[in-house]
């Protein structure tokens, strides 16, 4: 006993005795704080967790829930032959920039192919002339959101930010926003 406790004393002894320490803390710490996680915990390494069933257990007790869990972004189902949302935006903004010598009603009838019916009534009493611009300066540029989508087009002091919706199998501007630069 007198040879261990000498052994202890000294600085290899004092060593060891700390190295000792430090296995227990960090063994007894990764029990208490991996208990709940398995799949990192074992000797022969991760474990892959079994797949979740697609279908629903025809023998399970707790029934359907009813929902069903749509992809964030579904594509709208278009009419043949009907424009893509890039098409429309860009359309409609080039219908809807100022031009000189055109009549308000001859303004709304170029809009009127892409606008939604809300928009339309919505621009009833819009002066042509009171677009803030006159000439569209670049490439539209499209966020597509499934059924909805938000295309900015780049214009002479600004950006016309136009809110698109599929509505009856084609796109249609929903509204309308001018950004200034």
């Amino acid at each position: 006993m007198r040879t261990v406790l000498r052994l202890l004393g000294t600085r290899y002894g004092i060593a060891m005795v700390l190295i000792v320490v430090v296995l227990v803390v960090v063994g007894f710490g990764r029990i208490v704080f991996t208990e709940g996680d398995r799949s990192t915990n074992d000797a022969l390494g991760p474990t892959v967790a079994p797949a979740t069933p697609t279908t629903p257990d025809p023998y399970s007790s707790l029934g359907d829930d009813g929902v069903q869990d749509e992809p964030a972004s579904v594509a709208p189902s278009l009419s043949k032959g009907a424009a893509d949302a890039n098409t429309v935006a860009t359309r409609f903004a080039k219908a809807w920039i100022r031009k000189a010598g055109v009549t308000g009603e001859q303004w709304r009838a170029g809009l009127k192919p892409d606008a939604s019916s809300e928009l339309m009534e919505d621009l009833a009493d819009t002066d042509p002339a009171d677009v803030p611009t006159a000439t569209i300066t670049g490439p539209t540029a499209l966020e597509d959101f499934g059924q909805v989508a938000t295309a900015k087009v780049p214009a002479d002091g600004g950006t016309i930010v136009l809110q698109l919706e599929a509505i009856n199998g084609r796109w249609q501007v929903t509204s309308l926003d001018w950004e200034v630069a």
